[in-house]
């Protein structure tokens, strides 16, 4: 779905996959009373590599600051991230599900057996589920 969150996903190197997105993750849970809710949410920019059959190879991943606080801009350093991948294409992907541990917390795309949904994590931005089309909902 062009112009949301899967804008920046496609092919580089020999078929091998790529999905890039900015994610965050809340420190704590729930926001102490009074307290702001920006300086519990963490920023990043990502990039998920995978192989052309859809299996996860690894991750880039840079920490912004916190909400409060952003350190660079979030859509520059995932545009610079791609660029470094050499020759790729935006285009549609296939890949499986995955996830993988970044400063403690889990990122990736993780099957939620109550809802029968693939969400990506943390912070639940997208999910996807029947038919499986690339069709997801917000």
């Amino acid at each position: 779905m062009e112009d949301d969150h899967t804008h920046y996903i496609g092919k580089y190197a020999e078929g091998n996959q790529f999905w890039a997105c900015d994610s965050f993750v809340f420190t704590q849970r729930p926001i102490p009373e009074g307290e702001n809710w920006e300086n519990y949410r963490r920023e990043y920019a990502l990039l998920y590599l995978f192989d052309k059959d859809g299996n996860f190879l690894n991750a880039q991943h840079h920490f912004a600051g916190t909400t409060n606080d952003i350190q660079f801009d979030i859509t520059s350093k995932i545009e610079e991230m791609i660029s470094e991948l050499g020759e790729y294409e935006f285009c549609d992907i296939e890949v499986k599900p995955f996830s993988i541990n970044i400063d403690g917390y889990t990122f990736g795309l993780i099957p939620n057996e109550s809802s029968k949904m693939m969400e990506l994590q943390p912070g639940n931005t997208i999910a996807f589920g029947e038919p499986w089309d690339g069709e997801y909902w917000t």
